[in-house]
């Protein structure tokens, strides 16, 4: 049975290249490529109310364990995965797609990420004209409508 940890893993797992997916015992786990740290679910026993709890294990040290809730931890994920995908784009488009990859996350667990100041980003028109500037975009829209 897939719990809410599990598909956290499993989404942090396809995070590549900073992360990639390993089995260890029964479980899926997402590895770090970058400190070798491993993420590993909890069992539908251990996390009973399905909240997404995960397991840390530092630079993949058993002895060094945490035990958070994998929304933050894949919040952290997530904004370093973007900005890795999104090299050399500006700050709108980096928020627009963080705010995507945010839904995806949701559609994916059902968890939401901490991302309190991120807003929907605007319609591809929207963004369009303010790059091209709202006289040109003036003009292009009354050609087409007026076609």
């Amino acid at each position: 049975m897939c719990n809410r940890s599990t598909a956290i893993v499993g989404f942090i797992a396809n995070l590549a290249p900073l992360y990639s997916g390993e089995r260890h015992g029964d479980f899926w786990c997402a590895r770090s490529l970058h400190d070798g740290t491993l993420i590993s679910p909890f069992s539908t026993d251990e996390d009973t109310e399905d909240e997404g709890w995960i397991r840390v294990c530092w630079q993949g040290d058993p002895q060094r364990r945490t035990e958070v809730l994998g929304a933050d931890i894949t919040t952290l994920a997530l904004e370093r995965y973007v900005r890795l995908h999104c090299t050399g784009a500006d700050e709108e488009a980096i928020a627009a797609e963080l705010y995507f990859m945010a839904q995806h996350f949701t559609f994916k667990t059902g968890c939401h990420v901490y991302l309190p100041q991120l807003k929907k980003p605007a319609h591809p028109t929207v963004r369009a004209g303010k790059r091209m500037g709202e006289g040109v975009m003036v003009n292009l829209l009354s050609k087409v409508v007026g076609a």
